[in-house]
């Protein structure tokens, strides 16, 4: 009787096992530097030259349409928006914010664009121009809608986090503009984003510790870049079996030979020297 007790709970402390072993891929854990920095990640913050102070009146304005900003957004479903306030003369100020990938507005949408709106108004108070970037989304404000030689100029990149399962933001990115931009503006920016994986990698500045892409970001586009190929979905699902049937080996010869000890040491005890 108690060697039946004792094979039930191993038998079930191998089923609990299994499971785990099998919901856990190897690499799925969170790996770091060894200086403990996880990657070159968001906030992304510019500031445009503070040499002409913002006055009272326009320090309003933007404040105003980065609070309604991302509301607008995160209605649309697109996840873009533009504002301006009323009014003309070196007061008047413009606004946007853009989420990124596929799933447009939403809660995720306003979450993420009301830090950023966030970010750039407490850090940006001193200049004219300013725009923030974060995981998932960017906000911009200005003295103008146009995009400035100096803001064509600013690239910028983050790792992605890898999610393979849709709920990153960018995980479902390729690329994307700003929805006011022109065709020749949104081309010219994703050309100009696509260069800059290269360059990263013959200074060896990226590491695919990170994370299996780089999103490299502007004021009027922002492209996803794979660093590695993705690997086939034959390969993933072999070694996922592979996997479990030699965790399942080594487990079933551990299990036997326990047994196996137990039941020894009962007839032993039953049959005293």
């Amino acid at each position: 009787m108690a060697l039946g007790k004792i094979s039930g709970l191993l038998a079930l402390a191998l089923l609990v096992l299994l499971r785990v072993l099998v919901m856990a891929r190897p690499g799925d854990a969170f790996k770091m530097e060894a200086d403990n920095t996880s990657s070159h990640f968001p906030p992304l913050l510019d500031c445009g030259p503070a040499s002409a102070a913002p006055s009272v009146a326009f320090r309003a304005n933007v404040l105003s349409l980065l609070g309604a900003l991302p509301s607008a957004a995160a209605a649309r479903r697109t996840g873009f928006a533009a504002t301006r306030s009323h009014g003309r003369g070196p007061d008047r100020a413009f606004a946007r914010g853009l989420c990124f990938g596929t799933s447009g507005g939403g809660a995720d949408c306003l979450a993420c664009l009301s830090a950023a709106a966030s970010d750039v108004a407490a850090r940006c108070h001193g200049s004219r121009r300013g725009g923030t970037w974060r995981a998932g989304c960017f906000v911009s404000f200005a003295d103008t809608n146009a995009t400035s030689a100096r803001e064509r100029r600013f690239q910028d990149w983050f790792y992605d986090d890898g999610d393979d399962d849709g709920s990153s933001p960018t995980a479902a990115l390729t690329s994307q503009c700003a929805g006011d931009r022109a065709a020749a503006e949104c081309s010219r920016c994703l050309n100009e984003s696509a260069l800059v994986v290269p360059e990263l990698k013959r200074r060896r500045q990226l590491s695919p510790i990170h994370g299996d892409s780089v999103v490299v970001v502007g004021y009027d586009c922002v492209l996803r870049v794979l660093l590695e190929p993705p690997e086939p979905l034959w390969e993933i699902i072999l070694f996922d079996i592979l996997f479990v049937i030699d965790v399942v080996f080594v487990v079933v010869i551990e299990v036997c030979g326990i047994m196996w000890c137990i039941r020894r040491a009962g007839q032993m005890n039953q049959n005293p020297a």
